[in-house]
């Protein structure tokens, strides 16, 4: 190689990247909205530390209006900017909400939400330097050994939280919560799913 030799120009185009959105409802929880989140029945059968009732929205009408409303707003809005949909003609309807609630030593695995388009996960009450965690659902035939970590390389990605956050992301994307490591705190979370509705033209 000679030292006057000139470097070929690279041009770097990312594919498809997988957008979450992080917004914040910007004001306290009331006291009528803490008082039916602290009261709705978990469940710690089949899939633990969830509420029975994955109809939330629907269950609690007045209680969690606003709060509804708020997300409903965002799912809207991450159709138009980031989907670019029309949404005059389409939109998201949420069709699942439940809540989850970790106590000390709970955790949530590693999972997507089937039959979905976007989900959301809005933060009631979080834990010190609280997070969750993305992973990347690719299948590789070769790996090699790392020098260091890319955006093009790494196989997840951690996002932080805190009270008042909404984050929304499409449904396929696999993504976990650690343990709970306080001694007692709990942390609280509303989820929500949805699927399309049109419009009739």
């Amino acid at each position: 190689m000679f030292k006057d030799e000139v470097k070929p120009k690279v041009e770097l185009t990312s594919l498809f990247s997988t957008p979450v959105v992080r917004t914040n409802i910007g004001r306290n929880f009331t006291k009528k909205e803490m008082e039916c989140i602290a009261n709705i029945p978990i469940s710690y059968i089949g899939f633990p530390c969830q509420s029975k009732d994955y109809q939330l929205f629907n269950t609690f009408v007045e209680e969690l209006k606003d709060i509804k409303t708020f997300c409903e707003q965002e799912l809207k809005r991450y159709l138009e900017d980031i989907e670019g949909v029309d949404t005059d003609i389409a939109n998201l309807k949420i069709t699942a909400s439940w809540l989850n609630k970790l106590k000390p030593q709970d955790f949530h695995a590693l999972h997507n939400h089937k039959n979905s388009h976007l989900s959301g996960v809005f933060y009631i009450s979080c834990l010190p330097n609280d997070n969750i965690q993305f992973t990347k659902n690719d299948v590789r035939t070769l790996e090699f050994p790392k020098k260091k970590v890319t955006p093009f390389n790494s196989t997840g990605v951690t996002v932080n939280i805190n009270e008042g956050d909404l984050l929304l992301f499409p449904s396929w994307v696999p993504h976990q919560v650690e343990k709970n490591e306080t001694d007692d705190v709990e942390r609280l979370s509303l989820s929500f799913d949805t699927w399309p509705t049109y419009l009739p033209s």
